[in-house]
């Protein structure tokens, strides 16, 4: 489900940026490093699932907080057309809910602990991820039903990115937002 790739970028540039911006987190716990052109609340437009009547690619804009910048040149730099990126916290002993996503994702750990996961789902059995803050980028299969968990006493701090061309977005059977037996 998780793999490392052979994209790798200084990782010391990147907690730069990330307490350069670490006070424009909310409630919500993300920032959008990228948002449509025109988006009303462009720190915000590419938090939470992805609208409906929207595509990765028009996560087009980078916003201004990050132009110039290591996640700038990390974006310019992927072997692919990048698209919705957001830096994603997860606070101590917390959870996402499990869900499979449409498009494949790409994760750059920049804080994370020893307790922190995404755990996917295969045979009804949880397998755990760990991703390390190791200056590289691994691409991760969210078609799969999956969750993440930050059991430890740290926050979770991942760049999330998505690939924006359309043969990434075809590659796997997209099963979209799920909803699992209780019991």
């Amino acid at each position: 489900m998780i793999r490392r790739t052979e994209v790798y970028y200084d990782l010391t540039a990147m907690q730069d940026v990330l307490a350069s911006v670490e006070n424009l987190f909310d409630h919500r716990n993300q920032i959008s490093v990228t948002s449509r052109p025109g988006a009303a609340e462009p720190l915000f437009d590419a938090v939470g699932w992805l609208p409906e009547d929207a595509t990765e690619a028009e996560y087009s804009v980078i916003n201004v907080q990050f132009r110039g910048s290591a996640v700038e040149a990390l974006l310019e730099s992927l072997p692919f057309t990048w698209g919705r990126t957001r830096l994603m916290r997860m606070p101590p002993k917390s959870c996402l809910s499990i869900h499979a996503d449409p498009t494949r994702r790409y994760h750059y750990a920049i804080t994370t602990n020893a307790d922190a996961y995404i755990v996917a789902l295969e045979d009804n059995k949880g397998v755990f991820h760990h991703i390390p803050a190791d200056g590289y980028v691994y691409q991760m299969d969210a078609h799969k039903t999956h969750t993440a968990i930050n059991a430890g006493r740290q926050d979770r701090v991942h760049l999330v990115l998505c690939n924006a061309e359309a043969e990434d977005l075809n590659d796997a059977d997209p099963v979209g937002r799920v909803s699992l037996p209780v019991g």
